[in-house]
């Protein structure tokens, strides 16, 4: 597989032959933080979503559910018709700020 590194604004993103391998954009990253600064959804991705709350009827406070709502955040933001962003892409996903 080729990978190539592209400068773009002062940020490095990786472009690869494999669509499921390319580097988060800035558009996505940009997504993320904005996710990330509603603070339900940053407690909810950090694990305090949940912390010494008991469990009550139908509630979904773990970080799985979080990385779901934050691929649905970036898709619904991004508007990317050539890749659509998956619960794994927002596991798998790091900020380099």
């Amino acid at each position: 597989m080729q990978t190539t590194v592209h400068l773009c604004v002062g940020t490095l993103e990786l472009k690869s032959a494999d669509p499921a391998k390319r580097g988060t954009s800035r558009a996505e990253s940009l997504a993320m933080l904005e996710f990330l600064r509603i603070p339900d959804n940053f407690a909810l991705m950090t694990g305090q979503a949940s912390k010494g709350k008991s469990m009550k009827g139908g509630q979904r406070l773990t970080k799985t559910y979080g990385h779901a709502l934050m691929a649905d955040y970036v898709n619904m933001v991004v508007h990317d018709s050539t890749r659509t962003w998956t619960t794994q892409d927002a596991k798998s996903r790091k900020l380099n700020a």
